[in-house]
Formats: structure tokens, C-alpha cells, sequence
């Protein structure tokens, strides 16, 4: 008996050890799904179209946020109407979901296993009650890999099927012309295919045309060759007369330099000088070319003041005038007197304006000379005796001719001429 005892309690052992195992391992697949269904989670329905369908979402399919697991799926079925299909989930608390939540439902490439996919959980004021709904967006399947969604293949093929639409209708619109362009290709290949053999025969003379200039091409390129050497030949004789003239062309080169430098260094300063010169003597002599201006001016006046007159009575140049004419002729002097007085001391004065604008303006040492001044300051006072005395004589005459003792001393004879300056 004792030596069977230790073979049973061995058995015994072993029998627990393997039972004890197989416990271990059954309580952690148990406590894994225990532990998920501990965690707070909210609990929602995800609705999806019956057109579009769920394909692959069963009981257990994960439910992902940013590809992420964050829940399960725990039911799959239909509403009363039968339009839509249900299915519930179950998220962690641990991620608020809005109303507006955009859900997916993903499908792998290979497989047939779908999850949901959470791409925004959504934003506001009021989270998604637990029990509510919320639609979901259809599979997107290997168009999702491209970015493209079953509304945007739809759009595409609506696009596609209006654009053939058009094409067709443009074509129908155009028929005659397509038709048209059609006949002319037609009546354009005929008359090649007529008009082909003639061309072929052409070709032919334009090539044996080409052969024969390509032997004429030898002896031309032989002349050519002796051109060039020519051509050489002549240019080493150039550079012979250059390298033999070489000393003269450089001092030709040199005396140009030299002139260009004597131009540049005195011509060029000796012009500027006699510039500058001119220059001056316009600045101070330009009163006196005024007031040269100003006798021509007057000269010019007189002269057409003259002219008038005989046009006026040209009677006078052949009789002896009366005594009220000779009064008159006396009293047209003495106003014509004043009038050339009154132009005098009128240039005189802007002469002597200019003349003090030029010296104001001038830079020091330079402008009108003292001189010049002084002899602009006497003209301009003898035009103002000349008028003084040409006013006085106009007064005396009008008050002879009415009458009156004239207040001055005599005044000259009739006809007599005018005052000078």
C-alpha cells in the first residue's frame, strides 16, 4: 500500500494542476469581455439608408474614432418600416458624441468584416442622449481608398451622362456640316489617289534632280576651297601692310589724340569763354538794345503817323496852308511831341527797371557797371525834362488856340521841328 499511495496523489496533482489551467484561462476570456462591459459607455443607434445598405456590420464589429477603437457594435436590424437598417453601439463615455457626428461605415480591402468609423465626433451645446439616433454615411469601399464617396460617383456619372448628352445633341445640331466635311475628305483622298501617280512620276525627276546637283556639289566645293584661300591670302597681305605701316598709323593715332586733347583742353574753353563774354555784354547792354528798339519803335509810329496823314490830306503837299490849318498843323506837333516823350520816358523807365533786376539778380562782381547805372539814371531823367517841357508846350498851345495869354515863354513857329532829345 504504500508504495501505490505516491503514484495516486501524483495523478491527483496533475489532474489539478491542468483543471486549475484551464480556469485561469477561461476567467481571463471572461474578465476581458466583463471588463469592456464595465467601462461607462453611451449607447446610440447608427441608421443607415436602405439603398446603401450595412454590408459586413455584425454583432461584436468595432466601432472607431480616427481608426481608433472606442466601442463596439451590439445589435443589427431593421425599423418597423423596413427602409432603414439599425444598428446600435456602444462608445466610451471617455468620448463625447454630438448630433452632428459624421459616422462611416469602412470596409477593408480584402475581407468581408465592416466597422464603423467615427471621422468627427461633432460640436454644440447638447451631447447625443444615450438611445438617440443618428444617421450614418454609406460604405465608401475602394472608392474611399481615392477620396471618393458614392455621391461624388454619382455626380460624376450625371456629369458624364449630360456631357454625352450635349456631344449628342451638338453632333445632331451639325449634322449637315459634319456631313459636309465628311464628302470633302472623301472628294480630297479621290482626287490624291487620282492625282498619287502624277506625283510619284514628279518625285522621281526632283530626286534624280537632287542627285545630279549633289555631283555638282564636288567641283563647286573645290572652287569654294580655293575662294577661301584666296580670301586667306589676301588678308595675310592686309596684315603685311599694317605690320610695314604699323608706325605711322600709331603716330596718325597719336596726332589725333593730340588734337582731340587741344580741342577738348583749349577750343572747348575758349568758346565757353567768348560765350560767357557774349553773354555779359547782352546782360549789359540790354538796356541800350531796348531802348534802340524802343527809337525804332517810335521811328515806325512816326513814319505810319505820316503816311496817314497824307492819305488824309494829301492836298497839303501842294498848297500853302491857312492860317487855322497852320494852327492846327501847330497843335498836331506840339501832341505829337508829347506822345514821343511820353515813349521815351516809358522806355527809359523799363531800362532802367531791367537794368535794376539784372544787378539784383546777378551774382556779386558781375551785372550792369556803376557806370552803366548812372548813365540809365541821366537818360532816365532827361525823358522826364523832355516830357515835362512837352506837357508845358501842348498846355500853351491849347490855351493860344482859346484865346487865353499863354502863361510860358514863346514857343517856335509853326511847322517847326520837334525837340531833341
Amino acid at each position: 500500500m504504500s508504495l501505490r499511495s505516491p503514484s495516486k496523489y501524483s495523478i491527483l496533482a496533475g489532474v489539478f494542476l491542468l483543471g486549475s489551467v484551464a480556469l485561469a484561462i477561461a476567467v481571463a476570456f471572461s474578465l476581458t469581455s466583463v471588463l469592456d462591459w464595465l467601462t461607462p459607455a453611451n449607447k446610440f443607434t447608427v441608421r443607415f439608408k436602405m439603398t446603401e445598405g450595412a454590408p459586413g456590420i455584425k454583432p461584436d464589429s468595432q466601432v472607431t474614432l480616427g481608426g481608433q477603437k472606442v466601442g463596439t457594435v451590439t445589435t443589427v436590424g431593421f425599423d418597423e418600416t423596413t427602409t432603414h437598417v439599425l444598428v446600435g453601439v456602444r462608445v466610451s463615455a471617455a468620448y463625447p458624441i454630438f448630433p452632428n457626428a459624421v459616422l462611416g461605415l469602412e470596409r477593408p480591402l480584402l475581407g468581408s468584416q465592416s466597422w464603423i468609423n467615427i471621422s468627427s465626433v461633432g460640436s454644440g451645446d447638447t451631447k447625443l442622449a444615450s438611445g438617440g439616433i443618428i444617421d450614418g454615411k454609406p460604405a465608401g469601399g475602394m472608392l474611399a481608398q481615392f477620396g471618393l464617396s458614392q455621391d461624388d460617383v454619382r455626380k460624376l456619372l450625371d456629369l458624364t451622362q449630360d456631357t454625352i448628352s450635349d456631344i449628342n445633341q451638338l453632333v445632331e445640331a451639325n449634322r449637315s456640316k459634319i456631313d459636309g466635311i465628311f464628302d470633302n475628305v472623301e472628294t480630297i483622298t479621290k482626287s490624291t489617289r487620282e492625282h498619287w501617280p502624277k506625283w510619284v512620276d514628279q518625285f522621281d525627276v526632283t530626286f534624280a534632280n537632287v542627285s545630279d546637283f549633289s555631283k555638282q556639289l564636288g567641283p563647286m566645293a573645290g572652287n569654294f576651297n580655293g575662294k577661301v584661300d584666296e580670301f586667306g591670302k589676301l588678308l595675310g597681305n592686309v596684315n603685311t601692310v599694317i605690320d610695314e605701316n604699323r608706325s605711322n598709323i600709331q603716330q596718325t593715332t597719336s596726332d589725333a589724340a593730340a588734337i582731340a586733347a587741344n580741342v577738348r583742353n583749349k577750343t572747348i574753353p575758349s568758346v565757353d569763354n567768348i560765350v560767357q563774354s557774349v553773354e555779359a555784354w547782352c546782360a549789359t547792354e540790354l538796356p541800350e538794345l531796348r531802348r534802340s528798339v524802343g527809337n525804332l519803335r517810335l521811328a515806325t509810329e512816326q513814319a505810319k503817323r505820316a503816311i496817314v496823314e497824307i492819305r488824309a490830306q494829301p492836298w497839303r503837299l501842294f498848297f500853302q496852308p491857312s492860317k487855322k490849318e497852320l494852327e492846327t498843323d501847330v497843335l498836331f506837333w506840339a501832341a505829337n511831341a508829347y506822345a514821343d516823350a511820353v515813349s521815351d520816358l516809358r522806355a527809359a523807365s523799363e531800362g532802367m527797371q531791367q537794368t535794376l533786376a539784372l544787378a539784383n539778380a546777378a551774382k556779386p562782381g558781375t551785372g550792369p557797371s556803376e557806370a552803366l547805372l548812372q548813365a540809365q539814371f541821366k537818360l532816365l531823367q532827361d525823358s522826364m525834362e523832355i516830357y515835362k517841357k512837352a506837357e508845358q508846350d501842348l498846355l500853351d498851345v491849347l490855351i493860344m488856340q482859346t484865346g487865353n495869354k499863354p502863361s510860358g515863354p514863346a514857343k517856335p513857329a509853326p511847322g517847326a521841328a520837334k525837340p531833341t532829345k
